[in-house]
């Protein structure tokens, strides 16, 4: 069973750690404005998808991410700016449609 902690980490607004047992994994929003996650996250899009949350919820004005999510960011409401995907707490959305990974 996974379970998201969010907790406190140097250089991150907030952070989420992702467990699976003895695994652990995490991501969180950088002091720099940026969704970023671990490479070893198994489940990037449940990451995500609690990291949105957040950003949502605390009205965060400017997020940006890059595509290392194995997602169509676009679904989440970002639209790509060069390298970057940008949004805002009142573009971003949780899509119903979720996307198995394996």
């Amino acid at each position: 069973m996974y379970s998201v902690i969010c907790g406190k980490r140097d250089g991150y607004v907030f952070y989420f750690e992702l467990k699976d047992g003895a695994e652990v994994s995490g991501g969180g929003f950088t002091d720099a404005g940026e969704l970023v996650c671990s490479p070893a996250c198994a489940q990037k899009e449940l990451l995500l998808r609690a990291l949105i949350n957040k950003c949502i919820n605390d009205f965060v004005p400017r997020v940006t991410t890059r595509g290392v999510w194995g997602t169509d960011l676009s679904r989440f409401g970002f639209v790509r700016e060069g390298e970057l995907f940008v949004s805002s707490w009142d573009r971003l959305k949780l899509p119903h449609d979720c996307e198995r990974t394996e």
